[in-house]
C-alpha cells in the first residue's frame, strides 16, 4: 500500500520513526511529510500569513521524508497537493502521537487535524496515539497493532467524510487485552491558567492543565482505554446537527 505518514509531534520524534519503520518492514511504499517543529495542540490552523517551507529530512544519514515549516494540516495540503500530488495513497495516517487523543481532545488535536486535512482529499484517513506515554513510551505496540489492523481493512471503504481515531494504551503489546470499537467520551482539559510578569514588566499568561476524568459511560474511548484495550473511534467531518436543525425552524 502508499501511506501518507504526518504528525503533530514533528518529524523526529520516536513515534513517527517507529511507525514509519513498522511499515516499511511490511512492504508498504511510506512517505512522511510532518512539521519540522511540535505543533501539539494547533487543532485544524493553517498558515496564511507567512511562507510555508519544505526541505529533505535525514533520519540515521537517510533520507527520510519532508519537513514543513508549518501545522499538520499545512503538511498534509503540501504532501497532497504538491509534493505527492500524483500518487493515490491508500491512507493517510497522522501519528504515532505521544499522548492520548480522547474525547473532547480531537478538538484541539494537531494529530487528528492532519487526519482529517487527509480525508479533505477524499483519502481514507487513520489517527493514532498512544496514552500517558512516561518514560518508557511503548510505540512498538502501537506500531504493531496499527500495521496488522490494516491489513485487515484494507479492502473496507470508508463513508465519504469519515476517519478512524485510535487510542492505544501505553502497555507491552502482550498485556493489550484487544480493540473494541467506541464512542467519544465528554473528557475534557482542566484549564490552568496562570498569570506571570515578563522581564519588561507586563503580564502575561501561560496555559496547561491535566485531562479530566470525563464521564464513566461504557463503551467510550476513555474508559476502554483505562480497561487496557485499544479504542478505535470512528468519526465523521460533517458536523451538521439535522434534528436540531428541525427544532430551531419552529422559533
Amino acid at each position: 500500500m502508499k501511506i501518507l505518514i504526518s504528525n503533530d509531534d514533528g518529524i523526529y520524534a520516536e513515534g513517527i520513526r517507529v511507525l514509519t519503520k513498522s511499515l516499511k518492514e511490511e512492504g508498504h511504499e511510506v512517505y512522511v511529510v510532518a512539521p519540522i517543529e511540535e505543533q501539539s495542540g494547533t487543532g485544524h490552523g493553517v498558515t496564511l500569513h507567512m511562507p510555508l517551507r519544505y526541505s529533505e529530512a535525514e533520519r540515521d544519514g537517510e533520507f527520510f521524508g519532508y519537513w514543513v515549516s508549518g501545522k499538520p494540516a499545512d503538511c498534509v495540503k503540501v504532501a497532497c497537493g504538491h509534493l505527492y500530488k500524483d500518487i493515490e495513497f491508500d491512507f493517510v495516517i497522522a501519528g504515532i502521537n505521544r499522548g492520548a487523543n480522547l474525547g473532547t481532545d480531537v478538538f484541539y488535536s494537531g494529530t487528528f487535524a492532519a487526519a482529517s486535512e487527509g480525508v479533505f482529499y477524499n483519502n481514507k484517513a487513520i489517527a493514532i496515539s498512544l496514552c500517558d506515554p512516561d518514560n518508557s513510551p511503548y510505540f512498538e505496540s502501537a506500531a504493531e497493532f496499527l500495521t496488522g489492523y490494516l491489513d485487515k481493512i484494507q479492502e473496507l471503504e470508508f463513508p465519504p467524510g469519515t476517519l478512524l481515531n485510535i487510542n492505544v494504551p501505553n502497555l507491552p503489546m502482550e498485556e493489550i487485552k484487544g480493540y473494541q470499537y467506541t464512542s467519544f467520551s465528554n473528557r475534557k482539559f482542566e484549564d490552568n491558567l496562570v498569570e506571570r510578569i515578563d522581564t519588561q514588566g507586563k503580564n502575561y499568561y501561560w496555559l496547561g492543565g491535566k485531562p479530566g476524568e470525563g464521564n464513566n459511560e461504557p463503551d467510550t474511548d476513555s474508559v476502554v482505554v483505562k480497561d487496557g484495550y485499544i479504542s478505535i473511534t470512528p468519526a465523521r467531518m460533517d458536523l451538521y446537527f439535522k434534528d436540531f436543525s428541525e427544532t430551531i425552524k419552529n422559533y
